[in-house]
């Protein structure tokens, strides 16, 4: 299982791309995704809100904005419990 952090928010083309990358991989993958929209928190929506959307993986690394799908799956790779 690879556990992942979603970093997101409402009306975000970016987000809703990487949201059905994450679906096609979900099952495949074993991923365990929290999905948490930075809007609903002021210090997250600080932090985020230029770079979303934002993927976090359990080894602290990330990826962010504009994300490809090979980068994606070496992060799986990278993260595989």
């Amino acid at each position: 299982m690879v556990h992942i952090t979603f970093y997101h928010k409402p009306e975000c083309w970016l987000c809703d791309l990487v949201q059905e990358m994450l679906n096609g991989l979900e099952e495949k993958y074993s991923l365990y995704i929290k999905k948490i929209d930075i809007t609903t928190d002021n210090e997250l929506y600080e932090l985020y809100r230029h770079d979303i959307p934002v993927l976090e993986f359990k080894d602290g690394t990330a990826l962010h904005g504009r994300i490809r799908l090979k980068d994606l799956l070496q992060k799986i790779g990278e993260n595989k419990e």
